[in-house]
């Protein structure tokens, strides 16, 4: 049985969200696609991403679909590479909370067979220790190490829910649209680990929160 406490919270959260959204709030800065690859690192380290012939900026596009169904301010693709080690890294940014769903649902969907799912610890020097949201997945029968993470206005996150749920409270204490970011992160080489991969994350995190002055 539902408590009576909890029933007062849930109609709160509802009458406060509906209350919401017929206040008109001020939007946050229009970012671009072009914005996003500005400010995003070429060079992680010793790993630089390899850039497509068609655009320099980025090592492949996502299909349109991709953009009319997340509606974010955009979509950055880099493949970065150092002496043989590969890892694929996928940025999105938006205002929009329909823009960060449940990636697992992604991997799946683009045949990937999730085998395991765990949050570790990612160790930064710009953000200190954050969580990060492990896979273990197969792909076309090769093992791969995937993980992912968000940033909103309350900084670091692990999970979907939770990257929403940031959303709605700082759109609530600060009466604006919040912005915030996906990070998507793949293992592309052959004997790859979660220690490499969880290496590579906190190397990236700090060189995109130094290329972005913090945005990222």
């Amino acid at each position: 049985m539902i408590k009576p406490q909890a029933i007062l919270l849930i109609g709160a959260l509802v009458a406060t969200g509906v209350a919401a959204n017929f206040v008109p709030r001020p939007s946050a800065t229009k970012r671009t696609e072009a914005w996003m690859e500005s400010q995003l690192p070429v060079r992680v380290g010793d790993f630089e991403f390899v850039a497509s012939a068609q655009n320099p900026m980025q090592s492949y596009k996502m299909e349109k679909t991709t953009y009319e169904t997340l509606k974010p301010f955009g979509i950055v693709s880099r493949v970065y590479s150092k002496s043989g080690e590969q890892y694929d890294v996928v940025v999105v940014s938006s205002d929009n909370g329909d823009s960060f769903h449940d990636p697992s649902i992604c991997f799946q969907s683009q045949g990937s067979e999730l085998e395991n799912q765990s949050v570790s610890k990612v160790e930064t020097k710009s953000r200190g220790t954050i969580p990060v949201t492990f896979l273990k997945t197969s792909y076309n029968g090769q093992p791969r190490v995937a993980a992912y993470c968000y940033k909103g206005p309350g900084g670091m996150i692990s999970g979907s829910f939770s990257i929403l749920m940031d959303l709605f409270r700082g759109e609530l204490s600060s009466g604006r649209t919040q912005e915030g970011t996906f990070y998507r992160f793949i293992s592309l080489h052959s004997g790859a680990t979660e220690a490499s991969l969880n290496k590579f994350i906190g190397e990236y995190l700090d060189a995109a929160a130094k290329s972005s002055n913090g945005y990222y």
